[in-house]
């Protein structure tokens, strides 16, 4: 398994360069007011070859008047969820709930390369309600 890093301030200040650990990169404030929707993404039977963060919560948005701009969030503070979006965990796969959300962006470390305008990130939630 190979393990990349860097590091900041000396040999004491170690960061990792993606995941929810790593440095933020851009920040959703709260005041921004974005809806998109929630689901949980599990293994589906007919594409045993996705294993691209399965068993996680995602939050896609999708960016008004750019059809084909979507923004795929993989939460990283999932524990923040447990009571209010339990119910995901039993809809079918590809249904979702509409959320407003805030929250720090961070890089995913197994990168999936798509269409330019397909983008994949980490989120670290700092405020999220229904819609």
């Amino acid at each position: 398994m190979l393990s990349t890093i860097s590091c900041k301030n000396g040999d004491d200040d170690i960061v990792a360069d993606c995941g929810c650990e790593s440095d933020t990169q851009t920040i959703i404030p709260e005041s921004a007011n974005v809806i998109g929707r929630i689901s949980f993404k599990r293994q589906i039977e007919i594409d045993t070859n996705d294993d691209y963060y399965n068993n996680t919560y995602w939050i896609t948005y999708l960016v008004p008047g750019c059809s084909n701009c979507v923004s795929h969030m993989i939460v990283c503070n999932e524990d923040y969820l447990k009571t209010e979006f339990k119910d995901l965990l039993d809809l079918p796969q590809g249904e979702y709930v509409e959320v407003k959300f805030s929250g720090e962006l961070k890089e995913v470390c197994q990168k999936r390369f798509d269409l330019a305008d397909i983008v994949y990130k980490r989120i670290l939630l700092t405020s999220i309600q229904r819609q």
